[in-house]
């Protein structure tokens, strides 16, 4: 089994904050060891202080591609805007939306949380239809993306089906 290794002056670890500490890796990404108080012999020294990566617990990856469409006023003068009203653009922009358009959106997305810190996501997932509004002959279609989406990206993965059945 091939280990890498990964040296650093300062981390935050479950027990506090050490110094001159060594974290090993192995082949499948996964922190196999780590010591505390040690010399960086062979490692790969890291700049800086090192901190564990935050997990972003709620996500809805096709949100980031309608940012900016519902943060204005849709309706009219002097109405009200409400929940409703921004889920019927939201859902005016998804319902266009294809396997493809998902995965890339949400790589994009995971890609953004990975280079602020983020290490895992929890995604919220409820896009189940094609175009036309009907099911896919794989009904997890949209899912699958999301999966693919995650594993391109490097991130990892808490995927949280929804379904809404009853609305209005």
């Amino acid at each position: 089994m091939t280990v890498q290794s990964y040296w650093c002056e300062r981390a935050l670890l479950p027990d506090g904050w050490a110094d001159a500490v060594l974290i090993e890796v192995d082949v499948a990404g996964n922190i196999i060891a780590v010591t505390s108080d040690t010399d960086a012999g062979d490692a790969d020294r890291i700049d800086g202080v090192v901190l564990p990566g935050m997990p972003n617990i709620h996500s809805y990856a096709f949100q980031r591609a309608a940012a900016g469409l519902t943060e204005r006023r849709v309706s009219g003068a002097g109405a009200d805007d409400s929940f409703w009203t921004w889920r019927e653009v939201m859902h005016g922009f998804v319902t266009g939306l294809t396997p493809e358009d998902n995965q890339a959106i949400a790589a994009q997305l995971y890609v953004e949380m990975l280079k602020a810190g983020y290490t895992a996501v929890g995604e919220f997932h409820y896009l189940h239809l094609d175009p036309d509004g009907e099911p896919y002959a794989d009904r997890a279609e949209m899912n699958h993306a999301i999966t693919r989406a995650a594993a391109q990206a490097g991130i990892g993965l808490t995927h949280l089906p929804v379904l809404y059945s009853v609305g209005g």
